[in-house]
């Protein structure tokens, strides 16, 4: 009898205990995780096209920048202000604690996270992100409850209010040194709390191990990373990256490869970083292409269109943070170009069941008032199956330029293929002998494969 009873009683509490579980964090987590999955399972007409930049530094990064005439290397010689950057009143070349708090006091050159988010915000950017270095000494110590970076996160709240605008703030991890795990930048977007790869770098160093994060320990950070106000996603994603920067690529696992999600493909429309990215892709990483200004001064918004492309289905930080945790990038050098495509009905950026049938649903637009924008071709990459860094068209068609909406459909078979992406051409990317340009001007997130 009393074996009895204690079966019940543990029946019991067992079930007390599934009844109860949507109040834990565990099964939030879960729910959450559900939600993401229906997301990826849109029509292609769910997702809005929105345009941003996911990478800038204010008067926060010290040290360098549009308001220096030189960048400082040695925090004891620092160098003069720019002779054409009005310097606010009071404010001290040599003295970090002079930086001006009153965003009026701004007006060329290089401002506050205020300056940059009202600039973004006029020039018609639907999202913008102060991302500064944290090795700076305004950074310095870090810690929740430092004042430079509650004015970051106070600054964002304040613009994020905009029901057309969405303001993020972020920070951009700066790994300088090859040793422990390699060299390489990687920025955070929407984290509650940062932290600085290079303490003393600029600054006053704390004691080891906070001084000197390697990449190991900032994934490991990485992984346990909260947002902003419990709001949205944390992004992360690598910097103006080189073929073999990372310790080439290493330390990889399948929790890391999951959370980092962006790669800087271009940096103000310039050069595309083709041969870092499909290594990254080929060393197993699930990175999707960006672009970005890293702009160190506030020029870049006014001079150049948003270079961040995201699908999403509203304006919100919510939306847009989840965008680019769940990779639903791509990039263009033709500004105006909408780009939507899925696999077996899973939306650009996705990972697929494993399967030898791939259908393809592919969208692009591009503006009427734009001819020579039209799409001239579009090819679909896939990784080369002698495991080469490099990639092989499985397919593509040509388009006679008549319409400025393109619909294709395409079936492929394949059974080795460990993801897909697009690369487009448009007419303005046809040399004069009728060739094509090796890259064309718009690039997609890729869909990855279980093969």
């Amino acid at each position: 009898m009393k074996t009895l009873f204690k079966y019940k009683i543990c029946l019991i509490l067992t079930l007390v205990v599934i009844i109860c579980c949507p109040l834990t964090g565990y099964t939030q987590s879960i729910n959450k995780d559900s939600g993401n999955l229906k997301e990826l399972h849109k029509p292609l007409s769910y997702y809005k096209v929105f345009r941003g930049n996911t990478h800038s530094h204010t008067i926060y990064t010290w040290t360098h920048g549009a308001h220096r005439e030189k960048g400082i290397t040695d925090l004891s010689a620092p160098t003069n202000f720019h002779p054409e950057w009005k310097v606010p009143s009071g404010m001290d070349f040599k003295n970090h604690h002079s930086i001006s708090l009153n965003p009026d006091d701004y007006n060329n050159r290089q401002g506050l996270p205020s300056n940059h988010y009202a600039l973004a915000r006029k020039n018609g950017y639907d999202f913008y992100v102060v991302t500064d270095h944290t090795q700076e000494p305004t950074l310095q110590p870090v810690s929740l409850s430092n004042p430079v970076w509650q004015v970051m996160l106070k600054t964002a709240d304040e613009f994020d209010k905009y029901p057309d605008f969405v303001a993020l703030a972020g920070f951009e991890y700066s790994r300088n040194t090859s040793k422990d795990g390699g060299s390489g930048h990687i920025n955070v977007i929407n984290a509650a709390e940062y932290v600085n790869a290079d303490h003393g770098q600029r600054g006053p160093a704390p004691p080891w191990p906070d001084a000197n994060w390697s990449v190991p320990q900032f994934y490991n950070w990485v992984k346990t990373a909260e947002p902003h106000l419990g709001k949205g996603y944390v992004a992360t994603g690598f910097n103006h990256p080189q073929p073999d920067q990372y310790n080439d690529w290493d330390n990889i696992d399948d929790e890391i490869a999951e959370l980092v999600s962006t790669f800087e493909i271009h940096t103000s429309y310039n050069t595309i970083r083709w041969e870092a990215y499909i290594r990254a892709l080929n060393k197993g990483w699930r990175v999707a292409p960006i672009g970005v200004l890293d702009n160190h001064g506030l020029d870049a918004i006014n001079e150049m269109p948003p270079p961040t492309f995201v699908l999403a289905p509203e304006l919100t930080r919510e939306s847009i943070t989840q965008a680019l945790r769940q990779r639903r990038t791509f990039v263009s050098w033709n500004e105006g170009v909408e780009l939507r495509y899925s696999v077996n009905g899973n939306i650009m950026g996705s990972k697929l069941d494993k399967t030898d049938k791939y259908v393809f649903n592919i969208e692009v637009n591009t503006p009427p008032s734009k001819p020579d924008e039209r799409v001239s071709r579009i090819q679909i990459l896939g990784n080369h199956p002698d495991g080469k860094d490099d990639v092989i068209v499985v397919n593509e068609k040509i388009f006679d330029g008549k319409s400025g909406k393109i619909v294709w459909e395409p079936v492929i078979e394949n059974k080795s293929a460990k993801y897909f992406l697009l690369r487009i051409h448009h007419f303005n990317d046809i040399e004069a002998d009728g060739s094509f340009k090796l890259h064309g001007s718009t690039l997609s997130a890729p869909v990855w494969t279980e093969n």
